[in-house]
């Protein structure tokens, strides 16, 4: 018979270990093994045969390797709305598997003997206090590590900022004037609240994006800031988001959106100077720089146009942003490490959404009291090169 004796604790993530530990009371036969088999959606993916760990005879198995495979990141959507996206429980945000434990003695295997599901979600553990968190700490919350706090303008420019309830949800929309008094107060209480089928909503609270959802100007130029209070009902717990309103500078705003270390999307806005590069590679074949003629050698026709000694018959240009943010807080340069990470990143410009590649591989967790207030500048390789003529 075989006794499952732990399996992965809720919340989970399938971006570090998964251990499965089970015993047996076959566990002393010669040969003997525990049989591990991984079901994603009702399909076998793995088959895993393991001898029991010889000081206690149990069976120790990691799943995280195989279910951190069918976990996708496609799913991008930016609508110019205040709720953009549901990511569903299929591997978008979080995923079940089944794990079926068996034996396998004497010639003999013996499947499905004990079985059980878990729920694996896709976020990253932290550097610190491993093991000691977990996605279930950030219910009722912005599913961020950044301050809540960030700047933006009267431009289309998303603000994209993740949440995560298991109730239903309400909008609350307060503007402020340069003399920090209320404006109004925008909300969707108590006419239509938001039920999520998974739990995670990725949503976009930018000024364009709130003044669609609500129909109606709410954020204007007399905005100085504004605050996006998310509330569950019965209008309980509640989450603040404050945004400062600035004015459209000398250079073009560069928000970048990628998954942030709870799997979903942040936005880091990059507002100085961007300097657009291009690097070519190129490919060329040489041949003559002349012909051969009845009566002599010839350089060039009767037009003057030289031989080519050299044709260049294939130019791939690769282009990179460098681009510059004002200085981040401490908090923010912590938050921004995801960043540098982030598996899933793109480029906003002009309304268009770019895939792009973080070019730096290394980083600092700037400090004020190491560095003062420091720029943060990094490089982007936009995954979408372009080809010349081909001759």
């Amino acid at each position: 018979m075989i006794t499952i004796i732990d399996t992965p604790a809720s919340g989970s993530t399938a971006q570090d270990d998964m251990w499965h530990i089970v015993t047996s009371d076959n566990s002393g036969q010669t040969d003997f093994k525990y049989v591990f088999d991984v079901f994603v959606g009702g399909s076998q993916k793995i088959r895993v045969k393991k001898y029991p760990e010889p000081s206690n005879g149990q069976g120790y198995f990691d799943a995280g390797a195989v279910v951190r495979n069918y976990f996708t990141y496609e799913w991008f959507t930016p609508v110019d709305s205040i709720y953009c996206y549901e990511p569903n429980s299929s591997g978008e945000v979080k995923l079940d598997y089944d794990v079926r434990y068996g034996e396998d003695y004497s010639g003999t295997t013996t499947l499905n003997m004990a079985s059980g599901t878990t729920t694996a979600y896709n976020w990253i553990a932290p550097l610190w206090k491993r093991r000691k968190v977990s996605i279930t700490d950030k219910l009722l919350q912005f599913l961020t590590n950044r301050p809540l706090t960030a700047n933006a303008s009267l431009g289309t420019d998303r603000l994209m900022i993740p949440f995560y309830s298991d109730q239903e949800l309400f909008v609350f929309v307060r503007t402020y004037n340069r003399a920090n008094d209320l404006i109004q107060t925008a909300t969707d209480y108590p006419a239509s609240g938001t039920t999520l089928a998974n739990g995670f909503v990725q949503m976009n609270i930018s000024p364009s994006a709130i003044n669609n959802y609500f129909g109606t100007t709410v954020i204007d130029e007399n905005v100085k800031y504004y605050t996006v209070t998310v509330r569950n009902s019965p209008l309980a717990n509640t989450a603040i988001f404050r945004v400062n309103m600035v004015c459209e500078g000398m250079y073009t705003p560069m928000p970048l959106h990628f998954i942030n270390a709870w799997g979903m999307f942040d936005t880091a806005r990059f507002d100085l100077v961007s300097r657009l590069n291009m690097d070519m590679e190129r490919k060329s074949f040489t041949q003559r720089d002349h012909t051969y003629g009845n009566s002599s050698i010839q350089y060039y026709d009767d037009n003057n146009v030289y031989k080519e000694s050299k044709i260049n018959y294939l130019n791939r240009s690769n282009h990179r942003y460098k681009l510059t943010m004002d200085a981040p807080t401490d908090d923010e340069y912590k938050w921004l490490a995801e960043l540098i990470t982030s598996p899933q990143i793109y480029l906003e410009y002009n309304g268009d959404f770019y895939p792009v590649t973080i070019k730096s591989d290394n980083y600092e967790y700037s400090t004020i009291i190491n560095n003062r207030m420091k720029p943060l500048e990094i490089e982007v390789e936009i995954n979408q090169p372009r080809y010349s003529h081909r001759r």
